[in-house]
């Protein structure tokens, strides 16, 4: 038996999905444009892997370019926070390996993908 605060599962779900869609959406975007907000130098050695709770993980495969990343970090948390509209409050760096063959992302595949969830693009 359910107390009065309980919810039906359905009602739940939907709001849930809804949360999980954006936090991904706004990694999503920060991804495609990490050439841009980086540079193309530093973006083949690092990669955003992971945005929660404003806190963004980004992932460097040399320590040297974990100390260049640092080192411009007040001025790409500015880049970011305008590309996201204040969605990254946080940039977190962790040494771990860059996996070049999925670090781009083609424009034809987040296509596809935005198409199959609710035909909202990444852009």
């Amino acid at each position: 038996m359910a107390g009065p605060d309980a919810q039906r599962i359905g009602a739940v779900i939907p709001n849930l999905l809804r949360r999980v869609e954006q936090q991904h959406q706004t990694l999503f975007a920060v991804q495609a444009r990490w050439d841009r907000l980086v540079g193309k130098r530093l973006a083949a050695h690092t990669k955003p892997v992971s945005l929660r709770h404003g806190r963004l993980v980004v992932v460097v495969d040399h320590p040297g370019d974990g100390f260049a990343l640092s080192y411009q970090r007040s001025q790409l948390l500015e880049r970011l926070q305008t590309a996201t509209n204040g969605k990254v409050q946080e940039i977190v760096i962790r040494p771990g390996t860059v996996n070049r063959e999925t670090r781009n992302v083609s424009a034809t595949k987040r296509g596809r993908f935005a198409d199959q969830h609710g035909g909202k693009r990444v852009t």
